[in-house]
Protein backbone atom coordinates (compact mmCIF):
# COMPACT_ATOMS: atom_id res chain seq x y z
CA UNK A 1 0.00 0.00 0.00
CA UNK A 2 2.57 2.53 0.81
CA UNK A 3 4.44 1.68 -2.35
CA UNK A 4 1.14 2.34 -4.51
CA UNK A 5 0.87 5.54 -2.59
CA UNK A 6 4.46 6.62 -2.97
CA UNK A 7 3.50 6.06 -6.89
CA UNK A 8 0.32 7.89 -6.96
CA UNK A 9 1.94 10.93 -5.36
CA UNK A 10 4.97 10.26 -7.69
CA UNK A 11 2.61 10.42 -10.20
CA UNK A 12 0.27 13.09 -9.75
CA UNK A 13 3.67 15.72 -9.06
CA UNK A 14 5.52 15.13 -11.52
CA UNK A 15 4.58 15.96 -15.22
CA UNK A 16 4.17 12.75 -17.06
CA UNK A 17 1.75 12.81 -19.54
CA UNK A 18 -0.74 9.83 -18.61
CA UNK A 19 -2.77 9.33 -21.88
CA UNK A 20 -0.01 8.48 -24.49
CA UNK A 21 0.47 11.73 -26.95
CA UNK A 22 2.12 11.22 -30.36
CA UNK A 23 1.09 7.67 -30.63
CA UNK A 24 -0.91 7.85 -33.58
CA UNK A 25 1.56 9.72 -35.71
CA UNK A 26 1.52 7.47 -38.39
CA UNK A 27 -2.11 8.39 -39.20
CA UNK A 28 -1.86 12.08 -38.43
CA UNK A 29 -3.00 13.92 -41.48
CA UNK A 30 -0.06 16.27 -40.76
CA UNK A 31 3.30 14.90 -40.96
CA UNK A 32 4.80 16.87 -37.79
CA UNK A 33 7.48 14.26 -37.20
CA UNK A 34 9.19 15.62 -40.10
CA UNK A 35 12.09 18.27 -39.33
CA UNK A 36 12.74 20.88 -41.55
CA UNK A 37 14.96 22.83 -39.11
CA UNK A 38 18.71 22.85 -38.18
CA UNK A 39 20.44 24.94 -35.26
CA UNK A 40 21.34 28.64 -36.77
CA UNK A 41 23.73 28.43 -33.55
CA UNK A 42 26.03 26.60 -31.62
CA UNK A 43 24.28 25.20 -28.05
CA UNK A 44 26.74 26.98 -26.29
CA UNK A 45 26.06 30.34 -27.68
CA UNK A 46 22.28 30.34 -25.75
CA UNK A 47 24.65 30.51 -22.06
CA UNK A 48 25.07 34.41 -22.86
CA UNK A 49 21.18 34.94 -23.22
CA UNK A 50 20.85 36.03 -19.29
CA UNK A 51 19.23 39.17 -18.95
CA UNK A 52 16.98 40.77 -16.27
CA UNK A 53 14.02 38.87 -17.52
CA UNK A 54 16.23 35.50 -17.20
CA UNK A 55 18.97 33.27 -16.11
CA UNK A 56 20.34 30.69 -17.95
CA UNK A 57 22.19 28.55 -15.87
CA UNK A 58 23.51 25.79 -18.30
CA UNK A 59 23.25 24.90 -21.97
CA UNK A 60 24.97 21.90 -22.95
CA UNK A 61 23.90 19.48 -26.01
CA UNK A 62 23.25 15.98 -24.99
CA UNK A 63 22.34 12.37 -27.14
CA UNK A 64 20.09 10.31 -26.25
CA UNK A 65 17.34 8.69 -28.74
CA UNK A 66 17.98 12.33 -30.29
CA UNK A 67 20.10 15.04 -30.26
CA UNK A 68 19.64 18.15 -28.33
CA UNK A 69 20.49 21.27 -26.71
CA UNK A 70 19.48 21.37 -22.94
CA UNK A 71 19.24 24.58 -21.28
CA UNK A 72 17.79 25.25 -18.12
CA UNK A 73 17.71 28.44 -16.18
CA UNK A 74 15.53 30.63 -13.60
CA UNK A 75 12.96 33.36 -13.82
CA UNK A 76 12.82 35.67 -10.92
CA UNK A 77 12.61 34.83 -8.42
CA UNK A 78 12.67 31.64 -8.41
CA UNK A 79 10.80 30.20 -11.58
CA UNK A 80 13.13 26.85 -12.93
CA UNK A 81 12.62 26.04 -16.32
CA UNK A 82 14.23 23.32 -18.90
CA UNK A 83 14.24 24.01 -22.58
CA UNK A 84 15.03 21.02 -24.58
CA UNK A 85 15.68 22.21 -28.03
CA UNK A 86 16.17 19.42 -30.77
CA UNK A 87 19.12 19.49 -33.30
CA UNK A 88 16.32 18.11 -35.81
CA UNK A 89 13.49 20.74 -35.51
CA UNK A 90 9.72 19.96 -36.91
CA UNK A 91 9.15 23.80 -35.55
CA UNK A 92 7.00 23.58 -33.27
CA UNK A 93 6.90 24.13 -29.11
CA UNK A 94 5.54 21.31 -26.67
CA UNK A 95 4.77 22.81 -22.98
CA UNK A 96 3.71 20.09 -20.33
CA UNK A 97 2.22 20.64 -17.44
CA UNK A 98 2.46 19.95 -13.72
CA UNK A 99 0.45 17.36 -10.84
CA UNK A 100 -0.53 18.43 -7.96
CA UNK A 101 0.84 21.42 -6.60
CA UNK A 102 3.69 21.37 -8.85
CA UNK A 103 7.16 22.06 -7.63
CA UNK A 104 8.53 18.94 -9.64
CA UNK A 105 12.13 19.63 -10.13
CA UNK A 106 13.67 19.78 -14.14
CA UNK A 107 16.03 17.31 -13.67
CA UNK A 108 13.40 14.57 -12.42
CA UNK A 109 13.15 11.35 -14.44
CA UNK A 110 9.27 11.83 -15.35
CA UNK A 111 9.93 15.46 -16.70
CA UNK A 112 12.66 13.83 -18.85
CA UNK A 113 10.72 10.82 -20.00
CA UNK A 114 7.69 13.41 -21.29
CA UNK A 115 10.45 15.68 -22.54
CA UNK A 116 11.94 12.73 -24.84
CA UNK A 117 9.15 11.52 -25.82
CA UNK A 118 8.39 15.01 -27.98
CA UNK A 119 12.11 15.62 -28.84
CA UNK A 120 11.67 11.89 -30.92
CA UNK A 121 9.12 13.40 -32.93
CA UNK A 122 10.83 16.76 -33.06
CA UNK A 123 9.44 19.05 -30.77
CA UNK A 124 11.07 21.81 -28.89
CA UNK A 125 10.10 21.09 -25.26
CA UNK A 126 9.34 23.61 -22.03
CA UNK A 127 8.95 22.87 -18.45
CA UNK A 128 8.56 24.56 -15.53
CA UNK A 129 8.82 23.77 -11.87
CA UNK A 130 6.10 27.02 -10.90
CA UNK A 131 8.35 28.72 -9.01
CA UNK A 132 9.26 26.08 -5.52
CA UNK A 133 10.95 23.15 -5.01
CA UNK A 134 8.55 20.41 -3.27
CA UNK A 135 11.70 18.83 -2.27
CA UNK A 136 12.20 21.31 0.19
CA UNK A 137 8.71 23.28 0.57
CA UNK A 138 6.71 20.84 0.52
CA UNK A 139 2.82 20.70 -0.18
CA UNK A 140 0.90 24.13 -0.16
CA UNK A 141 3.68 25.73 2.13
CA UNK A 142 5.43 26.97 -0.49
CA UNK A 143 2.93 29.49 0.20
CA UNK A 144 3.34 30.48 3.64
CA UNK A 145 3.33 33.85 3.74
CA UNK A 146 4.50 33.57 0.06
CA UNK A 147 1.89 35.77 -2.07
CA UNK A 148 4.45 35.65 -5.02
CA UNK A 149 5.23 32.12 -5.15
CA UNK A 150 1.39 31.71 -4.89
CA UNK A 151 1.29 34.06 -7.92
CA UNK A 152 3.70 31.84 -9.21
CA UNK A 153 1.76 28.51 -9.03
CA UNK A 154 -1.24 29.93 -10.19
CA UNK A 155 -0.32 31.48 -13.34
CA UNK A 156 2.84 33.51 -13.63
CA UNK A 157 5.46 30.81 -14.23
CA UNK A 158 3.73 28.98 -16.96
CA UNK A 159 3.25 32.05 -18.88
CA UNK A 160 7.24 33.43 -18.30
CA UNK A 161 8.46 29.52 -19.28
CA UNK A 162 6.18 30.22 -22.60
CA UNK A 163 7.72 33.08 -23.55
CA UNK A 164 11.28 32.36 -22.39
CA UNK A 165 11.07 29.01 -24.68
CA UNK A 166 9.76 30.89 -27.48
CA UNK A 167 12.81 32.95 -27.45
CA UNK A 168 15.58 30.63 -26.73
CA UNK A 169 14.00 28.54 -29.53
CA UNK A 170 13.82 31.86 -31.93
CA UNK A 171 17.86 32.29 -31.12
CA UNK A 172 18.90 28.59 -31.83
CA UNK A 173 17.32 27.72 -34.69
CA UNK A 174 16.92 31.41 -36.14
CA UNK A 175 13.08 30.86 -36.22
CA UNK A 176 10.28 31.22 -33.82
CA UNK A 177 7.72 28.34 -33.85
CA UNK A 178 5.05 28.14 -36.17
CA UNK A 179 2.79 25.95 -33.59
CA UNK A 180 3.02 25.68 -29.92
CA UNK A 181 1.33 23.31 -27.81
CA UNK A 182 0.28 22.94 -24.11
CA UNK A 183 -0.76 19.48 -22.29
CA UNK A 184 -1.75 18.99 -18.73
CA UNK A 185 -3.84 16.75 -16.75
CA UNK A 186 -5.29 17.37 -12.84
CA UNK A 187 -3.53 21.10 -11.96
CA UNK A 188 -1.75 21.01 -15.54
CA UNK A 189 -5.30 20.65 -16.89
CA UNK A 190 -5.98 23.79 -14.39
CA UNK A 191 -2.94 25.72 -16.26
CA UNK A 192 -3.87 24.97 -19.55
CA UNK A 193 -7.30 26.36 -18.94
CA UNK A 194 -5.64 29.24 -17.35
CA UNK A 195 -3.46 29.74 -20.49
CA UNK A 196 -6.53 29.93 -22.72
CA UNK A 197 -8.13 32.63 -20.38
CA UNK A 198 -5.58 35.07 -19.56
CA UNK A 199 -2.57 34.34 -22.52
CA UNK A 200 -4.70 33.60 -25.64
CA UNK A 201 -1.91 33.94 -27.89
CA UNK A 202 0.98 31.72 -25.52
CA UNK A 203 -0.33 28.14 -27.01
CA UNK A 204 -2.07 27.12 -30.77
CA UNK A 205 -3.78 24.16 -29.36
CA UNK A 206 -4.28 23.29 -25.05
CA UNK A 207 -4.95 20.07 -24.26
CA UNK A 208 -6.90 20.06 -20.52
CA UNK A 209 -6.99 16.77 -18.73
CA UNK A 210 -9.62 16.59 -15.52
CA UNK A 211 -8.87 20.20 -15.07
CA UNK A 212 -8.94 21.47 -11.80
CA UNK A 213 -9.72 24.46 -12.84
CA UNK A 214 -12.41 25.32 -9.78
CA UNK A 215 -9.25 24.61 -7.84
CA UNK A 216 -11.02 26.03 -4.31
CA UNK A 217 -14.24 24.34 -5.12
CA UNK A 218 -11.99 20.88 -5.14
CA UNK A 219 -10.50 21.47 -2.27
CA UNK A 220 -13.66 22.72 0.13
CA UNK A 221 -15.11 19.56 -1.90
CA UNK A 222 -12.11 17.35 -1.04
CA UNK A 223 -12.56 18.45 3.04
CA UNK A 224 -16.16 18.00 2.48
CA UNK A 225 -15.18 14.51 1.79
CA UNK A 226 -12.93 13.70 3.80
CA UNK A 227 -14.94 14.99 6.63
CA UNK A 228 -18.28 13.24 5.96
CA UNK A 229 -15.93 9.88 6.32
CA UNK A 230 -13.76 10.52 9.42
CA UNK A 231 -16.20 9.78 11.76
CA UNK A 232 -17.40 6.26 10.20
CA UNK A 233 -14.51 5.50 7.54
CA UNK A 234 -15.26 2.30 5.28
CA UNK A 235 -12.75 -0.18 5.25
CA UNK A 236 -12.03 -1.58 1.84
CA UNK A 237 -14.16 -4.58 1.60
CA UNK A 238 -17.25 -1.83 2.58
CA UNK A 239 -16.82 0.17 -0.47
CA UNK A 240 -16.27 -3.35 -2.53
CA UNK A 241 -20.54 -3.97 -1.19
CA UNK A 242 -20.69 -0.54 -2.49
CA UNK A 243 -19.53 -0.14 -5.61
CA UNK A 244 -21.34 -3.49 -5.94
CA UNK A 245 -24.91 -2.18 -5.17
CA UNK A 246 -23.79 0.66 -7.18
CA UNK A 247 -22.95 -0.71 -10.66
CA UNK A 248 -25.15 -3.45 -9.95
CA UNK A 249 -28.33 -0.60 -10.20
CA UNK A 250 -26.58 1.72 -13.26
CA UNK A 251 -23.98 -0.26 -15.48
CA UNK A 252 -27.11 -1.47 -17.74
CA UNK A 253 -28.57 1.66 -18.18
CA UNK A 254 -27.24 2.91 -21.54
CA UNK A 255 -28.37 -0.33 -22.87
CA UNK A 256 -24.49 -2.59 -22.27
CA UNK A 257 -23.83 -4.54 -19.44
CA UNK A 258 -20.06 -3.47 -19.27
CA UNK A 259 -18.87 -2.70 -16.35
CA UNK A 260 -18.98 0.78 -16.99
CA UNK A 261 -21.57 3.83 -15.90
CA UNK A 262 -21.60 5.73 -19.11
CA UNK A 263 -23.45 9.21 -17.43
CA UNK A 264 -23.43 9.04 -13.65
CA UNK A 265 -25.91 11.55 -13.68
CA UNK A 266 -28.57 9.14 -15.40
CA UNK A 267 -27.65 6.59 -12.00
CA UNK A 268 -31.03 6.42 -9.09
CA UNK A 269 -28.24 5.20 -6.45
CA UNK A 270 -29.50 6.14 -3.29
CA UNK A 271 -27.62 5.15 -0.09
CA UNK A 272 -30.21 4.82 1.82
CA UNK A 273 -32.59 2.99 0.08
CA UNK A 274 -30.28 0.74 -1.52
CA UNK A 275 -27.40 -0.24 0.91
CA UNK A 276 -28.12 -3.14 3.16
CA UNK A 277 -28.69 -1.98 6.72
CA UNK A 278 -27.28 -3.53 9.69
CA UNK A 279 -29.94 -2.46 12.16
CA UNK A 280 -27.41 -1.78 14.84
CA UNK A 281 -24.45 -4.37 14.08
CA UNK A 282 -21.77 -3.01 12.74
CA UNK A 283 -20.89 -5.93 10.36
CA UNK A 284 -18.97 -5.90 7.60
CA UNK A 285 -21.32 -6.29 4.61
CA UNK A 286 -23.79 -3.70 5.46
CA UNK A 287 -24.05 -0.34 6.60
CA UNK A 288 -24.77 1.42 9.94
CA UNK A 289 -27.12 4.67 10.50
CA UNK A 290 -23.97 6.33 10.98
CA UNK A 291 -21.83 4.94 7.45
CA UNK A 292 -25.16 5.84 5.09
CA UNK A 293 -25.50 8.89 7.12
CA UNK A 294 -21.87 9.25 6.04
CA UNK A 295 -22.13 8.66 2.60
CA UNK A 296 -24.95 10.70 1.68
CA UNK A 297 -22.93 13.63 3.02
CA UNK A 298 -20.32 12.55 0.65
CA UNK A 299 -22.70 12.53 -2.26
CA UNK A 300 -24.23 15.86 -1.94
CA UNK A 301 -23.45 19.25 -3.05
CA UNK A 302 -20.89 21.47 -1.42
CA UNK A 303 -22.55 24.44 0.38
CA UNK A 304 -20.41 27.85 2.04
CA UNK A 305 -21.65 29.99 3.40
CA UNK A 306 -25.71 28.77 2.63
CA UNK A 307 -24.58 28.75 -0.85
CA UNK A 308 -23.92 25.95 -3.29
CA UNK A 309 -19.86 26.41 -4.56
CA UNK A 310 -19.34 22.99 -5.62
CA UNK A 311 -21.27 19.98 -7.32
CA UNK A 312 -22.05 16.78 -5.24
CA UNK A 313 -19.79 13.81 -6.65
CA UNK A 314 -21.04 11.31 -8.72
CA UNK A 315 -20.91 7.89 -8.23
CA UNK A 316 -18.38 5.41 -10.49
CA UNK A 317 -15.10 5.47 -9.06
CA UNK A 318 -15.55 3.10 -6.39
CA UNK A 319 -15.45 0.43 -8.41
CA UNK A 320 -11.95 -1.86 -8.23
CA UNK A 321 -9.94 -1.14 -11.64
CA UNK A 322 -6.34 -1.59 -12.65
CA UNK A 323 -4.73 1.88 -11.38
CA UNK A 324 -1.65 3.83 -12.37
CA UNK A 325 0.45 0.56 -11.40
CA UNK A 326 -2.18 -1.99 -13.31
CA UNK A 327 -2.98 -3.47 -9.51
CA UNK A 328 -6.37 -3.78 -9.39
CA UNK A 329 -8.20 -2.36 -6.52
CA UNK A 330 -11.36 0.42 -5.74
CA UNK A 331 -10.61 3.50 -6.87
CA UNK A 332 -11.05 5.40 -3.91
CA UNK A 333 -8.13 3.82 -2.32
CA UNK A 334 -5.79 5.97 -2.39
CA UNK A 335 -7.71 9.12 -2.37
CA UNK A 336 -10.07 8.64 0.52
CA UNK A 337 -8.75 5.25 1.99
CA UNK A 338 -5.18 4.42 2.70
CA UNK A 339 -4.48 1.88 5.75
CA UNK A 340 -0.51 3.22 5.56
CA UNK A 341 -0.84 6.62 6.35
CA UNK A 342 -2.63 9.69 5.04
CA UNK A 343 -4.96 9.52 2.42
CA UNK A 344 -4.32 11.16 -1.16
CA UNK A 345 -6.95 13.87 -0.50
CA UNK A 346 -5.47 14.86 2.82
CA UNK A 347 -2.20 15.39 1.06
CA UNK A 348 -3.61 17.53 -1.55
CA UNK A 349 -6.54 19.52 -0.12
CA UNK A 350 -5.07 20.30 3.69
CA UNK A 351 -2.53 23.04 2.57
CA UNK A 352 -5.07 24.86 0.86
CA UNK A 353 -6.28 25.57 4.30
CA UNK A 354 -3.19 26.17 6.20
CA UNK A 355 -1.53 28.55 3.62
CA UNK A 356 -3.83 29.52 0.89
CA UNK A 357 -7.54 30.48 1.86
CA UNK A 358 -7.30 32.67 4.84
CA UNK A 359 -4.89 36.05 5.50
CA UNK A 360 -3.35 34.56 8.73
CA UNK A 361 -1.75 31.17 7.53
CA UNK A 362 -2.05 28.67 10.16
CA UNK A 363 0.26 25.02 9.57
CA UNK A 364 -1.69 23.80 12.43
CA UNK A 365 -4.62 24.08 10.82
CA UNK A 366 -7.46 21.15 10.93
CA UNK A 367 -8.90 20.86 7.91
CA UNK A 368 -11.95 18.74 8.76
CA UNK A 369 -12.44 20.82 11.56
CA UNK A 370 -13.42 23.66 8.71
CA UNK A 371 -16.88 25.86 9.59
CA UNK A 372 -18.79 26.09 6.32
CA UNK A 373 -21.34 28.83 7.61
CA UNK A 374 -18.74 31.96 6.14
CA UNK A 375 -16.66 31.80 3.55
CA UNK A 376 -12.85 32.31 4.65
CA UNK A 377 -11.41 35.57 4.43
CA UNK A 378 -8.87 35.43 1.66
CA UNK A 379 -10.57 33.37 -0.58
CA UNK A 380 -11.16 35.87 -2.96
CA UNK A 381 -7.99 36.65 -3.67
CA UNK A 382 -7.24 33.36 -4.03
CA UNK A 383 -9.84 32.37 -6.49
CA UNK A 384 -8.27 35.48 -8.35
CA UNK A 385 -5.19 34.23 -8.52
CA UNK A 386 -5.48 30.31 -8.35
CA UNK A 387 -9.12 29.27 -10.38
CA UNK A 388 -9.05 29.30 -13.71
CA UNK A 389 -13.21 29.52 -14.38
CA UNK A 390 -13.47 32.70 -16.83
CA UNK A 391 -16.18 31.69 -19.62
CA UNK A 392 -14.62 33.88 -21.95
CA UNK A 393 -12.54 32.68 -24.52
CA UNK A 394 -13.50 35.13 -27.40
CA UNK A 395 -9.91 36.04 -26.99
CA UNK A 396 -8.29 32.20 -27.63
CA UNK A 397 -10.94 31.15 -29.66
CA UNK A 398 -10.47 34.49 -32.02
CA UNK A 399 -6.49 34.37 -31.84
CA UNK A 400 -7.48 30.64 -33.85
CA UNK A 401 -6.95 28.18 -30.96
CA UNK A 402 -7.86 25.45 -30.46
CA UNK A 403 -9.00 23.20 -27.00
CA UNK A 404 -9.44 19.69 -26.35
CA UNK A 405 -10.52 18.74 -22.71
CA UNK A 406 -10.91 15.16 -21.64
CA UNK A 407 -12.20 13.85 -18.29
CA UNK A 408 -12.77 10.65 -16.54
CA UNK A 409 -16.84 9.95 -15.37
CA UNK A 410 -15.44 7.96 -12.37
CA UNK A 411 -12.70 10.44 -11.52
CA UNK A 412 -12.14 9.94 -7.24
CA UNK A 413 -10.40 12.61 -6.99
CA UNK A 414 -12.06 16.08 -9.33
CA UNK A 415 -15.55 16.19 -10.22
CA UNK A 416 -16.45 15.78 -13.99
CA UNK A 417 -19.62 17.89 -13.61
CA UNK A 418 -17.18 21.15 -13.12
CA UNK A 419 -15.91 20.52 -16.52
CA UNK A 420 -19.55 19.92 -17.87
CA UNK A 421 -20.57 23.08 -16.30
CA UNK A 422 -17.51 25.12 -17.30
CA UNK A 423 -18.17 23.94 -21.06
CA UNK A 424 -21.60 24.97 -20.47
CA UNK A 425 -20.93 28.43 -19.14
CA UNK A 426 -18.41 29.09 -22.61
CA UNK A 427 -21.12 27.81 -25.10
CA UNK A 428 -23.09 30.83 -22.90
CA UNK A 429 -20.78 33.33 -23.04
CA UNK A 430 -18.95 33.39 -26.49
CA UNK A 431 -21.85 32.58 -28.53
CA UNK A 432 -22.08 30.71 -31.63
CA UNK A 433 -20.94 26.72 -31.23
CA UNK A 434 -18.58 26.13 -28.60
CA UNK A 435 -17.34 23.10 -30.41
CA UNK A 436 -16.36 24.84 -33.27
CA UNK A 437 -12.69 25.62 -30.82
CA UNK A 438 -13.28 24.06 -27.53
CA UNK A 439 -14.55 19.95 -27.05
CA UNK A 440 -14.71 18.30 -24.47
CA UNK A 441 -14.64 14.09 -24.33
CA UNK A 442 -15.75 12.39 -21.04
CA UNK A 443 -14.15 9.10 -20.68
CA UNK A 444 -16.73 6.65 -19.34
CA UNK A 445 -14.94 4.13 -15.94
CA UNK A 446 -11.55 6.16 -16.41
CA UNK A 447 -10.33 7.16 -12.86
CA UNK A 448 -8.35 10.47 -12.41
CA UNK A 449 -6.46 10.62 -16.18
CA UNK A 450 -5.63 7.02 -16.22
CA UNK A 451 -6.82 4.30 -14.63
CA UNK A 452 -10.22 2.51 -13.76
CA UNK A 453 -12.12 -0.29 -15.62
CA UNK A 454 -12.83 2.32 -18.98
CA UNK A 455 -10.86 3.17 -21.88
CA UNK A 456 -7.75 5.28 -20.58
CA UNK A 457 -5.21 4.67 -23.71
CA UNK A 458 -5.26 7.57 -26.42
CA UNK A 459 -3.70 9.84 -28.01
CA UNK A 460 -5.38 13.80 -27.75
CA UNK A 461 -2.05 15.48 -28.69
CA UNK A 462 -2.31 14.48 -32.48
CA UNK A 463 -6.03 15.07 -33.10
CA UNK A 464 -5.18 18.88 -31.63
CA UNK A 465 -2.50 19.30 -34.18
CA UNK A 466 -4.62 18.12 -37.00
CA UNK A 467 -7.27 20.02 -35.83
CA UNK A 468 -5.19 22.95 -35.62
CA UNK A 469 -2.62 23.18 -38.32
CA UNK A 470 -5.25 21.26 -41.00
CA UNK A 471 -8.64 21.89 -39.69
CA UNK A 472 -9.61 18.36 -39.31
CA UNK A 473 -12.25 18.61 -36.37
CA UNK A 474 -12.05 15.82 -33.52
CA UNK A 475 -15.30 13.82 -33.96
CA UNK A 476 -14.14 11.31 -31.93
CA UNK A 477 -10.78 10.15 -30.14
CA UNK A 478 -10.19 6.21 -30.46
CA UNK A 479 -9.42 4.93 -26.91
CA UNK A 480 -8.51 1.57 -25.89
CA UNK A 481 -8.47 -0.55 -22.03
CA UNK A 482 -5.80 -2.55 -21.35
CA UNK A 483 -4.53 -4.45 -18.71
CA UNK A 484 -0.63 -6.37 -18.45
CA UNK A 485 -0.32 -4.82 -22.14
CA UNK A 486 -3.20 -6.00 -23.96
CA UNK A 487 -5.72 -4.39 -25.53
CA UNK A 488 -9.47 -5.78 -23.86
CA UNK A 489 -11.75 -3.94 -25.98
CA UNK A 490 -11.61 -0.36 -27.94
CA UNK A 491 -14.56 2.69 -27.66
CA UNK A 492 -14.65 6.17 -29.35
CA UNK A 493 -15.05 9.11 -27.59
CA UNK A 494 -17.83 11.35 -28.22
CA UNK A 495 -17.51 15.59 -27.89
CA UNK A 496 -20.02 16.57 -25.33
CA UNK A 497 -22.85 16.47 -25.48
CA UNK A 498 -22.81 13.30 -27.89
CA UNK A 499 -22.50 9.39 -26.36
CA UNK A 500 -21.05 6.71 -28.03
CA UNK A 501 -24.01 4.01 -28.39
CA UNK A 502 -23.28 0.27 -29.42
CA UNK A 503 -25.37 -0.24 -33.00
CA UNK A 504 -27.24 -3.71 -32.35
CA UNK A 505 -25.58 -6.88 -33.68
CA UNK A 506 -22.30 -5.80 -33.59
CA UNK A 507 -19.22 -6.43 -31.38
CA UNK A 508 -19.16 -4.49 -28.01
CA UNK A 509 -15.30 -4.67 -27.96
CA UNK A 510 -14.69 -3.16 -30.94
CA UNK A 511 -14.88 0.84 -31.56
CA UNK A 512 -15.89 0.62 -34.87
CA UNK A 513 -19.67 -1.18 -33.16
CA UNK A 514 -20.43 2.26 -31.65
CA UNK A 515 -21.35 5.25 -33.02
CA UNK A 516 -21.61 8.99 -31.69
CA UNK A 517 -25.11 10.28 -31.19
CA UNK A 518 -26.58 13.36 -29.53
CA UNK A 519 -27.74 13.19 -25.77
CA UNK A 520 -27.69 15.86 -22.91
Amino acid sequence: MLRMLVLALTVLLSPVALSLPFSDADSSKVDYSKSRHQPASSCRSLMSLTTVDFSVVTASLESGAVEFCAVSGVIPSEIRFAVDLPTNWNGRLFMHGNGGLAGTPPESPGRRRTSQRALQYGFATAYTDTGHDRRIEQGGSFAYRNLHKLIDYGYRAVHLTAQTAKLLTEKYYGDAPAYSYFMGCSTGGRQALMSAQRFPNDFNGIIAGAPANDYSGLKFSQAWRMTALKERPLDRKEIEVLADRIYRQCDALDGLKDGLIDDPRNCPFDAEKDLPGCDGADAVTCFTDQEIAALKQYYASVKLAGRTIYPGHPVGSEVSAPGYDGIARPGWIPWLLNENGPALLDLLGSDFFRYMVFVKDDPDFDWTEFDYAARPDNLTQFRDIVDAVDPDLRPYRDSGGKLISYFGWADPDINPLTAIDYHDAVDERVGGNVNDFYRLFIVPGMFHCAGGPGPDVFDVMTPLINWVEAEQTPASISTEHKEKGETQYSRPLCPYPQVARLQSGVDPNDANSFRCIEKR
